[in-house]
């Protein structure tokens, strides 16, 4: 009997306007909320979220959907049942702009792709060379600028039809070579550049990233954008929550190094899902929605600190 009252009890909640599974969940599972920090600022150009392909379609899943396709959940008809529909702004949140023969001090370069050192255990090219190649700038001289720069796996400097290129994203502001090797040579150069006041000029091709801030004020227009915990028995009791509020939501994939979360996307214009998008912020799950307008405000600030 006590049971019995209390199902009915939850359902007239729920009538009346109270995501009662919900409330549950999290008050039950407060592994439901994950922390979207940005990880730190070491040298691996990996490292960077890759914020720009946020709206990508995942090649991992089956089926595989276009860029800019997302799927969700609606109760219409007497039915809770999923959707599909196409947002531009996903298709177009992210932004490449190439430049051909791009020049800058080798001081300019903040970080590299590859390399026989683990890159995300230093904070600078400075430090990694300085730990795991002193041999390479035991000389500050000229002499040794010139020894380590004539290494050949410098391709930037020494091969012009490599791939080697630069990479600048412009939410986090650093420029990064994206280099096949030469890494411990390439960071003693820029070492001992720097110590003796020696310009090291460099060209290649640079290939900027950026978030595309119109697409996300469009989302954001029309969806409150949350992050939570992707686990499975979280995932289900969120779905079966939802459908037992009746109310709408999509979701989406999560960049590395937040593969073990998803996006939520409440459309604003259905009243059960601006009511869930309520409780989701009180009880502070993290809101993507808001870190998306904090990545578009820093990126603004970087494009007008030209490299």
């Amino acid at each position: 009997m006590k049971k019995l009252f209390s199902i009915i009890s939850d359902n007239i909640q729920t009538s009346f306007g109270t995501p009662i599974k919900l409330l549950q969940l999290l008050n039950e599972r407060s592994d439901i909320r994950v922390e979207i920090n940005e990880p730190n600022r070491v040298i691996a150009a990996d490292s960077v979220v890759s914020w720009h392909r946020w709206g990508e379609s995942s090649p991992f899943k089956w089926p595989r959907r276009s860029d800019g396709r997302i799927m969700g959940w609606k109760y219409s008809s007497g039915y809770y049942c999923s959707f599909e529909v196409y947002r531009p702004e996903l298709a177009d949140f992210g932004c490449c702009e190439t430049t051909e023969q791009w020049t800058c001090d080798i001081q300019n370069v903040d970080g590299v792709l590859h390399s026989k050192s683990e890159l995300d255990k230093f904070a600078t090219l400075d430090d990694m060379v300085a730990k795991n190649s002193p041999e390479m700038i035991n000389e500050v001289t000229k002499a040794m600028l010139c020894k380590n720069l004539a290494h050949g796996e410098i391709r930037i400097l020494h091969n012009s039809d490599t791939s080697d290129h630069f990479a600048r994203y412009q939410w986090d502001g650093r420029v990064f070579l994206m280099n096949g090797g030469g890494s411990h040579h390439f960071a003693a150069a820029r070492y001992i550049a720097s110590r003796i006041a020696q310009q090291v000029p460099l060209k290649g091709k640079l290939c900027t990233y950026s978030i595309n801030d119109v697409a996300v004020g469009m989302l954001c227009r029309d969806f409150d954008i949350y992050a939570i915990s992707d686990e499975a028995e979280i995932s289900n009791r969120f779905h079966d929550a939802m459908e037992s509020f009746k109310a709408t939501y999509l979701l989406h994939d999560m960049p590395k190094p937040y593969g073990k979360a998803k996006a939520i996307l409440l459309p604003k214009n259905d009243a059960r899902s601006v009511r869930v998008s309520k409780v989701l912020r009180e009880v502070g799950v993290a809101d993507l929605g808001h870190h998306f307008a904090a990545l578009c405000n820093r990126q603004s600030r970087n494009k007008a600190q030209p490299v």
